[in-house]
């Protein structure tokens, strides 16, 4: 019965200090490693564009207007041909010249005037397209216009003009995709009194001919900041109410530590963060990160 006892004692005290050895097993020993990818913290210049739509316009167009009452001999002309200045547009006979060359079966061209282009252009608009056609004087036969002068018309809610003043430049993007530079050429003094828009003008960097009432986009920078701290937008995450953002930083090559963040600009794939923990070269994760808990062991796999 002693031997028993004394047996029984000793199976005891042995699986008291097994299961003590277990309890002291590290701590980074029971924790699983995670893998995550992660890059550095940079520094740069960051921008927040704006954008407003656009249509293509000619300021300047010309009306070729009949000097006089009579029939249009001949029109030899067509919608959208380029014309230069001087070149023969129309050809009217007066009344009475009509009537002496039908009394005296004459087929010459008495009383006959030539109206001229007066500016180099293209018709941007036709109003007689066939002779015979009896016009008054004063009549609009075409409108020429100015190719050189294609403007992008812009109505621009008032509170963003003063930006538009300061920010001279700007990209226009085209339907088919295509960007091309502008700049602002003017702003008109006056206000539409509906919708409180501003109507300016740009003047696209381009010798492209693009077509009259083409919609356009066109982006201005409206905030920048220099040396901002620039990572990653997969890295940034944040709660359910986007009210709290933070990064998971890597210290010491294996821990990722939580820090706090405020967001900032945004532009594609990099995003502004505000904060006083993380500095340039800093390593932050980009994947792996979600749902990660503060001081977990990592390891950095490309």
């Amino acid at each position: 019965m002693k031997k028993s006892s004394i047996f029984l004692y000793v199976s005891c005290s042995f699986a008291i200090l097994t299961s003590c050895k277990s309890r002291n097993v590290p701590v980074e020993e029971q924790m699983p490693v995670v893998s995550v990818k992660a890059g550095p913290v940079a520094t740069g210049t960051i921008e927040k564009e704006v954008s407003f739509n656009g249509s293509t316009v000619y300021l300047r167009k010309s009306q070729v207007i009949s000097p006089i009452s009579g029939y249009v001999v001949s029109a030899g002309i067509s919608f959208g041909q380029e014309v230069r200045k001087d070149m023969v547009l129309f050809e009217l006979k007066t009344r009475e010249g009509k009537a002496l060359e039908s009394l005296n079966h004459a087929s010459g061209m008495t009383g006959t005037i030539k109206i001229l282009a007066n500016v180099d252009g293209f018709i941007s608009d036709l109003y007689v397209t066939e002779s015979g056609v009896y016009v008054a004087e004063g009549s609009v036969l075409c409108n020429i216009a100015d190719h050189k002068n294609l403007l992008v018309r812009v109505n621009v809610p008032f509170e963003y003009v003063s930006l538009l003043g300061r920010e001279k430049k700007c990209r226009i993007r085209l339907v088919d995709g295509s960007l091309i530079a502008g700049s602002v050429s003017r702003i008109l003094p006056s206000v539409d009194g509906s919708n409180q828009t501003q109507t300016v003008l740009i003047e696209p960097a381009t010798a492209r001919l693009l077509p009259e009432n083409l919609n356009l986009i066109l982006y201005f920078v409206g905030e920048r900041h220099e040396q901002a701290l620039l990572v990653p937008k997969p890295s940034l995450q944040s709660n359910e109410t986007q009210s709290e953002f933070w990064l998971m930083k890597i210290e010491g090559g294996k821990t990722a530590v939580r820090i706090p963040v405020r967001k900032g600009l945004e532009r594609g794939d990099t995003i502004e963060v505000l904060t006083s923990d993380l500095h340039v070269n800093d390593l932050v994760i980009y994947d792996g990160a979600y749902g990660l808990p503060d001081s977990t062991q990592v390891r950095l796999v490309k």
